[in-house]
């Protein structure tokens, strides 16, 4: 009787004591920055958001359906020049965190999209970006190439580059940049996509109880 006394407090406490300890997390989500310009509506920050950016890219692979919210809450994307397409040592970070655990990694998405042109080729060697099955890779005209760096490294920090991976969070925010060359920033960036993801599930599981509780 006691030992189910105990079990009992448990199934119980669990909840509350997950929730506690993932809101005083050092990578509590609400603590990771909003990248971009930011505006005010009067009573709130607005965040800046890439969604408008998504849904213009109809001419190529990369088209908003490819990248829905629910195959895709979270995910880590990063562009590919032509001056960058033959410079693997840009990946080296990800590439040696693949080779030694890559089951802390293999289930998280990644987008790269690649420049494309007439001195540029299609059926240039993209084999360097297909580290694991988890990855996407499509083309981008190098027409307009530029104008896709200027969104999604709008206001960006100085220290950064355009071969930058960002994080995306649900919203379509930019939650990091990461160097994809140091196995550290990979950490990095894993432990902040993971944090992201959990946080997303417990939203979707207090949305479903609320529209439970509703419905009763």
């Amino acid at each position: 009787m006691k030992n189910k006394k105990w079990l009992l407090l448990l199934i119980v406490a669990f909840p509350s004591a997950f929730w506690i300890i993932l809101e005083l997390s050092t990578i509590n989500s609400k603590k990771l920055p909003h990248h971009g310009p930011k505006t005010f509506n009067g009573k709130d920050s607005i965040f800046y958001t890439v969604q408008p950016a998504f849904k213009h890219l109809k001419d190529t692979t990369l088209v908003s359906e490819t990248i829905d919210t629910e195959n895709y809450p979270v995910f880590g994307l990063m562009f590919v020049s032509k001056q960058h397409r033959k410079e693997g040592y840009r990946l080296d970070g990800l590439m040696e965190y693949l080779k030694y655990k890559k089951s802390n990694i293999e289930h998280l998405p990644f987008i790269f999209v690649a420049e494309y042109g007439i001195d540029v080729p299609v059926t240039d060697d993209l084999s360097f970006l297909k580290p694991y099955n988890n990855t996407h890779v499509y083309q981008w005209e190098t027409q307009s190439f530029d104008s896709l760096n200027n969104v999604f490294f709008k206001e960006k920090p100085y220290y950064i580059d355009y071969s930058f991976l960002m994080l995306i969070d649900k919203e379509r925010h930019i939650r990091g940049y990461y160097d994809m060359r140091y196995v550290a920033e990979v950490k990095r960036f894993i432990d902040e996509c993971k944090h992201l993801v959990i946080k997303e599930e417990k939203n979707k599981t207090t949305q479903q109880n609320e529209i439970k509780t509703t419905a009763h």
